[in-house]
């Protein structure tokens, strides 16, 4: 087919002739051109540059087609003009098309499909002319309204394109459209578009299921007021929008929502404004994410932060490269670095100096090798000294098994060696005196023994008790008695040698431990330099106290061939030294432990003394050397044992001090003398009163006035017929105390006589305080008075005080007539001792008196006792 031809079933308008001055395709003049084409131009330069296949076609036949719609329809273009347009088509699409073209030439200018750019254009097949598959093309026409034109028909513009490309375009919209709304709705993050007036356009699954919704169309029908229903915190909203108005977009903004079921999360945004021509918004569009778990995770690592900064460990985090890549404030405080000292500097754990080379380093690598390291080290600490350090090393290992850092906790334990040293210190030494305790002691002495045995020299062991320690305790106080017990420990460390220990065993007791002792009395002399040291006063509380000892001396191995057994006779020769009362020490002998076990079955004996009533009282008259008058009596206890007969008062007296009895046995004596002084009254040979003896520690008792005002009611003695006698040693104690019990007694009407004067601590400032009747002079004195000119100076300076003080006075132990003598020419007659009787059985005593009634002359010879 060639373009003079048609086809028979294709009806073709005839041409009509153009005006040769006219636009070849639009028939205009260059003047009225409707494409208003430079000079020069015409539609035609125009159309051959489109790519689409354009075709003009007027009374159904083509009148211009340019190269493209050539090339679509696989002929040349002269071959296209006059040709039928609709001749190039298939048999089944031409009626369909014929409408398309009719359409587009009527008034109006397109045909209906046409018209409607955004619907798919149709698809029609031209007809090969090598009778080849019918190609597909797409199709819209135009009409081409030129102005009046008379009856002459609308010339058409056809667009032909390819139909394979526009179905590959259309496909890849679809494809994009797809993909768009599959990014949309399965999208992790959630995606809304929401109006200014807080309402929800258009939202994603993913946004839903964050707010806890079942689908968008859920969302979008219940949150119509996103302010009050979506955000915690109205208020958030209105901070939203006045960001994204001003900035135009709001990145990474932090607000708490609420889901459908009430529960609040916490959601970060990123919206920008879309607004419209006129620079109106006209919507908010963006994401949020749900960063609730972030934020709790944020929160636990704060917490954890604190947690960290708040233990009392400090804490350092070491990187692979053992630089500080972190460390706590207690590491801090520890160490006196702050972060800037530490951080990303090598790490510095320990002191160089008091640790092997290379420490630190095997130390991390250990915890390399192993996971852990513990143990103790030095550690530095800025401007001071080093300090104990425990340090736990810990390795810290990614997912792989990576080492990445090494966390060490460390704890300062200074107090802890301090307190360790000090439980030492407490198990091993005495803490009021910081001298060695038993512990330490029998320790020493077992490796002076094995010395001794390797060196054939001897140990010595001194044990050594404070006599009447018990009264400063009760008179001054505890406190008084610690100062006591520091002292003395002080003065026996400067008695004794550096390699000698000194220790404390309990209370007033003590041991000294002599080593590489040769042959002779060494201890003896050690104990003599010990007495001499604690014969000088200790002052306590402004007062001078005196606390002599009593040592036992024991050698190994010469008494003793263990530690048990040194200790043991030590002590069995201290309370010999003691019982002897004039001898302060004395050596361990064989005989001395069979004395002892009888002095402790004495000393249970004792105990069963006052309920078996083998106690009674024996009485020394008190005589007037003027005329043999008896005075008075003193009653004086003594016990008759079952099986040894009387006991002295000097073997059982001490052991009723030291273990307590002398408190009921005081009163005893004191109920015993004054019934037995008002069975005398009644039968009218009573002196004028009945002495009784007060111990130190019946003086010390809390109950000895109300014992003494029971025993004046019970009795009925009269108050004044009872003289209580107190040594000179209540001196030494609380003065003010005994002050005050002396004058209660005396409120109670009884007299008082100072016993043994002149022997102990005699304070005259004291001495003219105390509410004393009597002063009794020792028979230490007396004894020689007749050829000791200064026991007679002292006899008649005791007179002389008694008598200017107001006291009444008598002498002790007068046996001879020239003692008498003395005495009376000294202003001294009242007296007691042999000359006038010994001490006598309450019988013996009871005749002594009848017989001197009438009174008469002191015979010489005393009666038998």
């Amino acid at each position: 087919m060639n373009g003079s031809q048609t086809d028979p079933g294709v009806p073709v308008r005839p041409r009509e002739a153009m005006s040769t001055t006219a636009c070849a395709v639009c028939a205009s003049v260059p003047s009225t051109c409707p494409a208003n084409l430079p000079r020069g131009l015409s539609c035609h330069h125009v159309l051959e540059r489109v790519d689409a296949g354009l075709a003009l076609v007027n009374g159904g036949a083509i009148v211009f087609v340019n190269d493209s719609f050539a090339a679509l329809a696989r002929r040349e273009r002269d071959q296209l003009i006059d040709v039928p347009f609709l001749s190039l088509f298939v048999e089944d699409d031409r009626k369909l098309l014929n409408t398309c073209l009719n359409g587009a030439a009527e008034p109006g200018g397109a045909c209906g499909p046409c018209a409607d750019t955004q619907a798919p254009p149709s698809v029609y097949h031209l007809r090969a002319p090598d009778q080849d598959e019918p190609v597909g093309v797409t199709v819209r026409a135009q009409g081409l309204d030129m102005g009046p034109r008379g009856d002459t028909e609308i010339p058409v513009l056809v667009e032909m394109r390819d139909a394979t490309r526009e179905t590959e375009m259309a496909q890849a919209l679809q494809d994009s459209e797809r993909r768009y709304r599959g990014l949309f709705e399965h999208a992790l993050q959630g995606i809304f578009q929401t109006t200014p007036d807080g309402r929800y356009v258009t939202v994603n699954a993913a946004c839903a299921e964050i707010l806890g919704y079942d689908g968008p169309e859920d969302l979008i029908a219940s949150r119509t007021d996103i302010a009050r229903q979506s955000y915690l915190d109205p208020d958030a909203r209105r901070r939203f929008i006045a960001r994204v108005e001003e900035e135009g977009v709001v990145e990474h903004f932090e607000s708490q929502m609420l889901r459908k079921d009430g529960s609040v999360i916490w959601i970060t945004e990123n919206a920008r404004c879309v607004r419209d021509q006129n620079g109106n918004t006209v919507i908010y569009e963006g994401t949020m994410a749900d960063i609730t778990a972030r934020k709790q995770a944020d929160a636990d690592l704060h917490l954890m932060a604190k947690v960290v900064n708040s233990v009392h460990e400090g804490i350092v985090i070491i990187d692979r490269d053992r630089l500080v890549w972190g460390a706590n404030e207690a590491y801090q405080r520890m160490t006196g670095h702050d972060a800037a000292d530490l951080l990303s500097r090598p790490a510095r754990l320990t002191t160089p100096e008091l640790h092997e080379p290379g420490f630190e380093g095997m130390i991390l690598e250990q915890v390399e090798a192993t996971g852990h390291w513990v143990g103790e080290v030095w550690a530095q600490r800025r401007n001071a000294p080093p300090f104990p350090m425990e340090m736990s090393v810990s390795a810290v290992r990614d997912r792989d098994g990576t080492l990445t850092h090494y966390v060490a906790a460390c704890t300062d334990i200074t107090k802890r060696k301090r307190d360790e040293e000090h439980i030492r210190f407490q198990a091993n030494y005495d803490m009021l005196t910081h001298l060695p305790n038993r512990y330490l002691i029998m320790d020493r002495l077992e490796q002076a023994i094995l010395k001794a045995r390797r060196d054939d020299t001897r140990v010595c062991v001194l044990f050594l008790d404070l006599d009447r320690f018990k009264n400063i305790n009760d008179l001054y106080g505890h406190a008084a008695g610690d100062e006591v017990l520091k002292l003395v420990a002080r003065r026996l460390r400067q008695v004794v040698r550096m390699s000698d220990t000194v220790g404390r065993l309990a209370g007033d007791e003590f041991i000294i431990a002599l080593t590489d002792v040769a042959d002779g009395d060494v201890g003896d002399q050690v104990a003599s330099k010990i007495i001499e040291a604690l014969s000088e006063p200790f002052l306590i509380l402004d007062a001078e106290l005196f606390c002599l000892p009593s040592i036992g001396i024991t050698y190994f191995p010469d008494q003793a061939d263990s530690v048990e057994a040194l200790l043991r006779n030590a002590d069995i020769a201290m309370y010999h030294a003691k019982l002897l009362g004039d001898r302060r020490h004395i050596a361990f002998s064989e005989d001395m432990a069979q004395r002892s076990i009888e002095m402790m079955n004495l000393e249970n004996d004792l105990r069963h003394a006052l309920n078996r009533e083998e106690l009674e009282l024996h009485y020394q008259p008190k005589v007037s050397g003027h005329d043999g008058s008896v005075v008075g009596a003193e009653a004086l206890i003594r016990w008759r044992h079952p099986r040894l007969g009387l006991v002295g008062p000097g073997d059982f007296i001490p052991l009723a001090e030291e273990s307590g009895l002398i408190i009921p046995m005081g009163r005893w004596t004191l109920v015993t003398a004054c019934k037995q002084y008002m069975l005398w009254q009644a039968e009218g040979i009573a002196p004028d009163s009945v002495s009784v003896n007060v111990s130190m520690r019946q003086f010390t008792d809390t109950s000895l006035l109300e014992s003494v005002r029971d025993v004046l009611e019970t009795t009925g003695i009269p108050p004044g017929c009872l003289d209580l006698e107190i040594t000179e040693s209540v001196m030494t104690g609380n003065v003010e105390r005994a002050v005050s019990i002396l004058n209660g007694l005396k409120s109670l009407g009884v007299t008082l006589s100072m016993d043994d004067f002149g022997t102990g601590y005699s304070s005259l400032n004291y001495l003219k305080t105390f509410p004393i009747d009597t002063l009794k002079i020792d028979q230490t004195f007396v004894r020689d008075l007749s050829h000791d000119t200064k026991d007679a100076a002292i006899v008649t300076t005791i007179v002389t005080l008694a008598r200017n003080l107001g006291f009444n006075v008598i002498a002790e132990g007068v046996e001879s007539h020239d003692q008498l003598a003395f005495l009376i020419g000294s202003d001294c007659p009242l007296f007691q001792g042999y000359l006038a009787s010994r001490p006598l059985p309450v019988d013996a005593f009871t005749e002594f008196l009848r017989s001197r009634l009438p009174r008469g002359t002191v015979s010489a010879t005393p009666p038998a006792s």
